[in-house]
């Protein structure tokens, strides 16, 4: 897994520091979410599970996809990259169904409260 910033990284992979930050429910939340990520075989998997809702990003976020990090009631979301096949980046400018298009996700871009 990729992290496109030291703070992505640590609020990630340091359960201590995202629970300062975070609180402990997003924290474990996020974490629970991370560890998803890393055993699915595709997004696909993240997908049929309705309560992260994997949507797309628009504006200046475009070609970026969110997943809520501890459902739909929660302001908390992830920011992701997803890859092709061959651990590519590529634009879905064809608006692909996700679980057609992309197979696995290497670039975390960030954790924001979206809804502030």
């Amino acid at each position: 897994m990729k992290y496109k910033t030291k703070k992505a990284e640590k609020l990630c992979t340091n359960l201590k520091k995202s629970r300062k930050e975070l609180g402990t429910r997003v924290s474990d939340a996020l974490f629970g979410l991370i560890n998803l990520l890393e055993t699915s075989e595709s997004l696909e998997d993240i997908n049929a599970l309705r309560i992260y809702k994997l949507h797309k990003l628009v504006g200046n976020l475009k070609g970026l996809y969110a997943l809520d990090i501890d459902g739909r009631s929660s302001s908390y979301r992830l920011v992701i990259q997803p890859l092709n096949n061959s651990n590519e980046i590529i634009m879905n400018n064809e608006n692909l169904e996700i679980r057609q298009f992309y197979r696995s996700v290497n670039i975390i871009k960030e954790v924001s409260k979206h809804y502030a």
